[in-house]
């Protein structure tokens, strides 16, 4: 019998924040499969304590916005990944917050279903959704939309113009242009940020006018509508 591919959201930040189901898939890995980008394994150290003795595969993941050295990445992963099930053995490929939200996983899934293999998703608690709470505050109300896109977006102009509360992920290294657009359309006081949200190095910004330089990848703008 052929293994499954688990893609597993590990949340944001904090092994608290592990589903019940998030651990038990863990504990019924073969193997772990971890996405690398050369820098720190942020979900590799939450779920630490529950893969103790399992197989460790490292998916290359280059951060870039190339999309051809992309897609061979992903194919290379998920031809790695087939691999192992078609010996019987059951993979979990671990994200932060949520597989479904701006994942990597995503993209190494529908390939793997493609060629034939059972994959499944275990949702984790998404990103924006923690650094909601960290500010005590709603992301939307009644009839109010929500939208979310990255801050590199490049219609995020065009997307602040909509009624609605707004989320801009990944904002990091762009945060002095996006503090430029927000005061453009009048929405700086409305925004508030979180960075590495429930990580060792955490930051609240309720205010973001006396933030005067670049913030960590794991950064979340949450502009608040009217």
């Amino acid at each position: 019998m052929k293994g499954t591919l688990y893609g597993v959201g590990v949340g944001p930040g904090d092994q608290k924040l592990l589903t019940l189901l998030a651990v038990e898939t863990l504990h019924k890995a073969d193997i772990i499969a971890v996405p690398d980008t050369g820098g720190e394994k942020t979900a590799l150290n939450i779920v630490g304590e529950y893969i103790s003795g399992k197989k460790i595969m490292y998916c290359s993941m280059p951060m870039t916005r190339d999309t051809a050295i992309l897609r061979e990445s992903h194919k290379a992963c998920a031809e790695l990944i087939c691999a192992e099930l078609e010996k019987g053995l059951n993979l979990v490929f671990i994200t932060l917050g949520d597989p479904t939200i701006y994942s990597t996983y995503m993209y190494v899934h529908r390939l793997v279903v493609e060629k034939g293999y059972s994959a499944e998703i275990v949702n984790g608690i998404p990103s924006f959704c923690a650094a909601a709470a960290k500010l005590g505050i709603s992301l939307c109300n009644g009839k109010e939309a929500l939208h979310i896109v990255p801050a590199s977006y490049e219609g995020v102009d065009e997307l602040l113009r909509l009624n609605g509360s707004k989320v801009l992920m990944k904002s990091g290294k762009g945060i002095l242009n996006i503090k430029q657009k927000l005061e453009k359309h009048n929405l700086l006081d409305n925004s508030k940020m979180v960075e590495c949200c429930f990580m060792e190095n955490e930051k609240i910004y309720n205010s973001l006018r006396d933030l005067n330089e670049d913030s960590s990848y794991f950064s979340i703008i949450i502009v608040k509508g009217e």
